[in-house]
């Protein structure tokens, strides 16, 4: 094996950024800087949902 094969990152470290980001945005659109409508508090909430299941998917490898 070459020194270049090896020194690769493995391609689940990508994964791993890739939840911790979707983490991230699922929290700032969970939580709201001011009191809203309760139009904008179900589609905040709806983006945040998807943004977790898109995690779980993600982390089983669907």
């Amino acid at each position: 094996m070459s020194t270049t094969t090896m020194n690769r990152p493995r391609a689940t470290s990508g994964v791993g950024r890739l939840v911790r980001r979707l983490e991230h945005e699922r929290r700032r659109w969970s939580r709201a800087e001011s009191p809203v409508v309760a139009t904008e508090q179900a589609w905040r909430a709806g983006v945040a949902e998807g943004l977790r299941l898109a995690q779980i998917a993600i982390r089983k490898g669907v």
